[in-house]
């Protein structure tokens, strides 16, 4: 695209650097909605991300996102944050306004957004979050700071990882029973079985390990459940497969990803995502190549 003195600059940050589906997604979105906005992609660290950030600052961009593993190095680069970043300790959208860095966390507004049509089925009942890592950070603020459930099971592979994460929402005056599990199915099945709610934020089941899931006990799965798995590659999981063969309502990980691209895309652009272009895309180029990436963190399981 032709820039001009007033073309916005957005940076995507990543680790390595290859194909991006939100850089991909961003750059479409402003194509397809005429913004006057070059989006670029950049090789960030995390133990080295302060230099990019400071770097895109000084040019003048008026944002950046943040993928994989830099979401939750970058709360000593910002003035400000938003409830959801503070709230998780996951940053993944700096906006840049003037001498200001504010950091949001467009992740747990999708998910309180994709749950919000269902509160009434679990909203008195409780959840199951699988993962440590920053997606099921951003999970757990959803449900308990947004629905306030009443008790809410963190279960992960690694023990330290869920007991963490039990410590980081304890903190937060919440009124929810938080407990910490070992991901080890077995074990889990009567919580699993008695959860109104289970969000899947590992990796397990994402491409291209497509016949992974974390719940290896598919009986667990009911009419009276809702099912998320943050995972959107492919839209379809197999955990969700039998989910819904259960009965239970399922939400795939691909409204997750529309939605906190689209949070991210106008807090950095300040235009108006295409939705439904975007989507009828993403829907298209999954069916036909499959997707490279996957929202599961790669400490979470």
């Amino acid at each position: 695209m032709q820039t001009t003195f007033n073309t916005k600059l957005v940076g995507v940050l990543c680790h390595p650097v290859g194909e991006n589906l939100i850089h991909q997604m961003i750059s479409t979105a402003c194509e397809i909605a005429g913004a006057d906005v070059s989006c670029l992609l950049f090789d960030a660290q995390v133990r080295e991300l302060a230099t990019p950030v400071a770097a895109l600052r000084a040019l003048g961009a008026s944002g950046v996102y943040l993928d994989t593993r830099l979401r939750g190095a970058a709360a000593g680069l910002v003035d400000y944050l938003s409830d959801e970043a503070h709230g998780a300790g996951v940053i993944n959208t700096m906006v840049f306004d003037g001498d200001q860095a504010t950091g949001h966390n467009t992740e747990a507004r999708a998910i309180v957004k994709v749950l919000e049509p269902y509160k009434d089925i679990f909203g008195n009942g409780s959840a199951v979050i699988l993962g440590g890592g920053a997606m099921a950070r951003s999970a757990a603020y959803a449900v308990v700071r947004h629905f306030r459930l009443k008790h809410v099971a963190i279960a992960n592979r690694t023990p330290q990882q869920a007991q963490i994460l039990k410590q980081l929402l304890s903190g937060t005056k919440t009124t929810s029973v938080i407990e910490a599990y070992e991901l080890f199915p077995p074990d889990l099945a009567q919580t699993l079985a008695e959860s109104r709610l289970i969000i899947n934020a590992t990796p397990l089941g994402s491409y291209p390990n497509v016949e992974e899931t974390p719940i290896t006990i598919p009986e667990i799965f009911h009419d009276r459940q809702i099912v998320l798995d943050t995972n959107f590659s492919p839209a379809f999981t197999r955990m969700l497969t039998d989910a819904a063969g259960g009965g239970a309502t399922t939400i795939s990980g691909v409204e997750v990803l529309i939605e906190q691209v689209r949070e991210a895309y106008e807090l950095l652009t300040r235009s108006t995502f295409p939705l439904e272009q975007i989507r009828d895309l993403l829907v298209t180029n999954a069916g036909e190549n499959g997707a490279a990436e996957s929202a599961g963190d790669e400490t979470a399981g």
